[in-house]
């Protein structure tokens, strides 16, 4: 059974060029240009739609698919979340994670559990790892990958180097 992953958002239409506008949830925007389809997620389904053309404009990514042109057709799909499969997803270098991949990892500084990954937040400087701590509380740590030993979102495990200051307010 194959899993789908959340890559972008549809926030509007242009309906003069028959194009979704999208905001993306992913580093990789490039495989929406070698992908034949998208999932669209309606009530919980997901359904296939086949993908006639993708543009970059600017910081934007556009979308057009087949034979969907009309401003009533088009305007269905606002809000509605687009999903590919994993088996469609780019691999990635070696120091190089999916989100989808570290959310449930467990974050620990030597023996001590930090927290559980919850989300990754998107800054301009770096990502930060939103960690829910044994006793509910939020713990935000940059995700820069010189303060972590081992990433193994295979394992869902994840270790912070001692010196990487990091864990000096853990105890």
């Amino acid at each position: 059974m194959d899993e789908f992953f959340l890559i972008a958002k549809v926030v509007s239409v242009s309906v003069k060029d028959g194009l979704l506008k999208l905001k993306l949830f992913t580093d990789h925007p490039e495989k929406l240009f070698t992908t034949d389809f998208i999932l669209v997620d309606f009530w919980g389904s997901k359904k296939k739609f086949f993908i006639e053309n993708v543009l970059k404009r600017g910081e934007n990514y556009l979308i057009k698919l087949k034979n969907f042109s009309a401003e009533r057709e088009l305007s269905v799909f606002i809000g509605r979340e687009i999903y590919l499969k994993q088996s469609d997803l780019l691999p990635l270098d070696d120091d190089s994670f999916y989100i989808h991949d570290l959310i449930g990892c467990k974050v620990y500084c030597l023996d001590k559990f930090l927290g559980e990954v919850k989300d990754v937040l998107s800054t301009p400087a770096n990502d930060i790892l939103e960690l829910i701590t044994e006793d509910k509380k939020v713990k935000l740590l940059p995700f820069v990958l010189k303060f972590f030993e081992e990433i193994n979102p295979g394992e869902k495990i994840i270790f912070v180097k001692a010196d990487s200051g990091i864990c000096d307010d853990e105890d």
